[in-house]
């Protein structure tokens, strides 16, 4: 039987071109992208106009116009907005790949954004002057990204790195000036560091998702204890080890089912589950129902 080539769930989605990239820019005014949500790839925003509240793991803070934050790969985050007031957000993608890759420019916004400290906040609010040459940067990349030639697309990549080390100017310069500002979830935590190597752990689960992963092979891979990693993903992602991995594998799987007319049971072992009868369980446990209810609802548009 002939199976459609799979489309795995790797990459940025532009939803603009309808196609995978590297990195994307989108503007975003539709309220079903505020709801609970999870993705393999950095994510930042600027608020345009309106009001509300972005929840990221732990902590939760304002949105109001300036305001800028980051999202890690894999993080769990939502956003409550207040109808009287609707957000307008520019929302950028970078691909977990480009931001882990040497050869990329975003290798140096890789570095920078998964080293970090507690006291560090993934937000900033951009105020008068400060505000005007952020508005401008993103004004700026927006119209370059609608652009279709060469030029475009490397200025476009050139922008998003100025817009990002900004960012992180500013808000290093407010953590210098005033370092009792600290958002509340930070207060009573141990001053912990988060380095690059801690999240390529994450990223190792990212590519090798199918493979026989255990907590004793990460501990081998990465010369740490099996205790210690799993409390970094817990830090990392707001889950432990084991549900993290069966929520990538689940990913993977729903990208199949969508996208392939492979039987289900091929699916199960091509993500990674050693036995159909684990895939079906810990599917209906996640999703709420089969995955061949599932495949159907996808097939009428409703999923």
């Amino acid at each position: 039987m002939y199976h459609k080539e799979g489309s795995y769930i790797e990459e940025v989605f532009d939803y603009v071109s309808l196609s995978p990239q590297k990195f994307t820019i989108n503007f975003w005014e539709d309220p079903r992208y505020f709801k609970l949500h999870r993705h393999n790839f950095i994510e930042f925003m600027y608020v345009v106009k309106g009001e509300g509240v972005e929840h990221v793991n732990s902590i939760s803070y304002k949105l109001k116009p300036g305001t800028f934050s980051i999202v890690m790969p894999y993080q769990i985050h939502r956003i409550e907005y207040q109808k009287d007031s609707p957000l307008s957000i520019y929302v950028v993608g970078i691909s977990f790949e480009e931001l882990i890759a040497p050869s990329s420019i975003f290798y140096k916004i890789g570095e920078l954004l998964l080293s970090y400290d507690d006291s560090i906040l993934p937000y900033y609010y951009f105020e008068k002057e400060e505000k005007e040459i952020m508005d401008k940067l993103f004004k700026e990349v927006w119209e370059y990204s609608r652009q279709d030639d060469v030029w475009s697309s490397i200025i476009v990549r050139s922008k998003l790195v100025e817009i990002i080390a900004y960012f992180d100017r500013c808000r290093n310069l407010l953590r210098k000036d005033h370092p009792d500002i600290l958002h509340e979830s930070y207060l009573n935590s141990h001053n912990s560091i988060v380095t690059t190597n801690h999240w390529k752990l994450v990223y190792y689960v990212h590519k090798n998702y199918n493979q026989n992963l255990d907590l004793k092979t990460l501990s081998r891979e990465f010369h740490l204890s099996a205790s210690y990693i799993s409390q970094l993903f817990k830090k990392l992602v707001g889950s432990n080890f084991h549900n993290f991995l069966n929520e990538v594998r689940l990913q993977h799987a729903c990208s199949l089912l969508l996208s392939t007319d492979k039987p289900v049971t091929d699916i199960a072992l091509e993500v990674g589950f050693d036995s159909y009868s684990t895939f079906a369980r810990v599917f209906h446990k996640h999703k709420g129902m089969s995955a061949q209810e599932f495949r159907k609802r996808g097939y009428l548009g409703q999923v």
